[in-house]
């Protein structure tokens, strides 16, 4: 859920996805010998159907799915698939089949150059509704100090890459979502402040947002990046008022005692107890893109992009990957959803890369397709690279799948 820039000419390929080139290459490496063996073969049983196709329907050239597909029921009674990228656009329909593009931004970034403002670039990358009128959602916010002069001598958007996740609502149905005035709509971010040259950090593109039904609260995932005390993998947080956003705490490896802090607001005398603690790093590694409560398994299933040694192949696989766990906290290991190159793997004259994985089931009794059941739809962006270059030619597709316990 994720920054711009790889040429041809300028094109927003998520810096998400450089980080994620760096990060896991690392962690197939460290894993290879940690998770015997997924699956050849993953649960897909129909071919590919394209959502949204870049060429035909995109309203402009950055009009991109940049962020793994979230979908939500109006009060209308309509379903709207949200695309995000940072110009949050929808497609809007009676149902997950039949969707049709809206042109209309719901959410534009503010580009603020201040990076205690936490208002820079933002996705709209997770959202949760109870009555389909009044919608929250969680942000993934990027500050890209490169654009903005003075604030990046190294004039490079990596390295002056500062992430954290922020709140907004809508209290239209969708139409449009607004924020609260800086720095009230922080979420969660690190307690360090933005430093040119010492990025990427912070906490990067928040899963689904699911309730849980046996103590009502309100969970999500979200990517931690290595930084001073806080460690890299998938951190786990938690609320019981999702349109409170001072109210989420993360896991500290015992419970949820991580308080977040703003560290313009309110320099913490010691860190330590405000960054959280990855969950389950050896079997899930750095997968957080789609978290459902699946009603087949009776498990919590988180589904994200990866490459793990396989055994039977005696080789590192590249794709989409799912694992389960009772409490969140605990997951097992990975089985293979979905074989296909990443961008992070492509090779020049391969495949196209997939990316951007996300589990909706169009029978989830839940508003917020928070919930999947044995025959759910697997949604992820595909890439059009030309001349070995990622282009902004990017089509939204999903896949029928089918669990097996």
């Amino acid at each position: 859920m994720r920054p711009s820039s790889f040429a041809l000419v300028r094109c927003p390929l998520p810096a998400r996805l450089l980080l994620a080139a760096l990060l896991l290459t690392t962690l197939a490496l460290a894993l290879s010998t940690r998770v015997p063996g997924a699956a050849a073969a993953g649960p897909v049983v129909g071919p590919p159907q394209t959502v949204f196709d870049w060429s035909t329907q995109a309203c402009e050239p950055n009009h991109i799915p940049d962020l793994p597909a979230r979908a939500f029921r109006d009060y209308q009674g309509r379903v709207q698939l949200i695309m995000a990228h940072f110009s949050t656009r929808r497609l809007v329909g009676p149902n997950l089949g039949h969707l049709s593009v809206d042109c209309t931004p719901t959410f534009s970034s503010s580009q603020d150059a201040d990076p205690a403002a936490y208002n820079d670039r933002e996705w709209i990358a997770s959202i949760w509704t109870d009555d389909g009128k009044n919608v929250d959602a969680l942000v993934h916010d990027e500050y890209q100090g490169n654009q903005h002069p003075g604030m990046c001598p190294q004039a490079s958007y990596f390295p002056c890459w500062y992430n954290a996740i922020t709140f907004a609502r809508s209290t239209n149905g969708g139409n449009s979502f607004t924020q609260p005035a800086p720095p009230h709509q922080l979420v969660a971010s690190t307690p360090y402040p933005y430093i040119a040259g010492a990025g990427p950090y912070g906490y990067f593109e928040p899963s689904n947002i699911v309730q849980s039904p046996t103590d009502g609260y309100y969970y999500a995932m979200m990517h931690a990046e290595e930084y001073g005390l806080q460690g890299v993998g998938t951190c786990l947080m938690r609320t019981r008022t999702p349109d409170n956003p001072a109210s989420w705490r993360g896991w500290s490896g015992s419970g949820f005692a991580v308080q977040f802090v703003d560290p313009y607001q309110s320099p913490a005398p010691s860190v330590s107890g405000h960054v959280c603690a990855p969950v389950a790093f050896g079997n899930i590694a750095t997968m957080h893109e789609s978290l459902t409560y699946n009603t087949y398994l009776q498990r919590y299933l988180l589904a994200g992009s990866a490459t793990f040694w396989n055994s039977g192949l005696h080789a590192q696989v590249p794709g989409f990957y799912y694992s389960t766990s009772k409490d969140l906290i605990h997951w097992g290991q990975p089985t293979l959803l979905m074989r296909g190159p990443l961008p992070w793997t492509y090779q020049c004259g391969g495949a196209n890369p997939i990316e951007y994985p996300s589990l909706i089931d169009p029978t989830s009794a839940s508003r917020t397709f928070s919930t999947t059941g044995r025959q759910p739809y697997l949604y992820y962006t595909r890439l059009h690279y030309r001349d070995c270059q990622a282009t902004l030619d990017r089509d939204l597709v999903r896949v029928p799948l089918q669990l097996s316990k």
